[in-house]
């Protein structure tokens, strides 16, 4: 597993990579506080980008927890997550 990114504005949230041979490749965990929650499976990938900025991203929607969560990893390392 990669490095944790930590998300810079509360700090409070990590998400943790599977690293392949292209680095950092598919989310595998959620840090939430002390509570580590797996990612039990991605659903989906979509790389996009944004037509006015020009950054691009990429939105995984996952199963985790039995929950399904839609995590975007934008190229600067920040990255969101938007629960279901």
């Amino acid at each position: 597993m990669g490095q944790p990114k930590k998300n810079e504005e509360d700090g409070m949230f990590e998400l943790k990579f599977y690293s392949g041979y292209k680095r950092e490749e598919i989310p595998k965990a959620v840090v939430i506080g002390n509570r580590e929650f797996k990612i039990d499976e991605i659903i989906s990938r979509k790389r996009a980008m944004d037509q006015k900025s020009g950054r691009r991203f990429e939105v995984f929607k996952c199963k985790m927890e039995g929950e399904i969560v839609e995590i975007t990893v934008f190229e600067s390392g920040k990255w969101e997550i938007f629960f279901s």
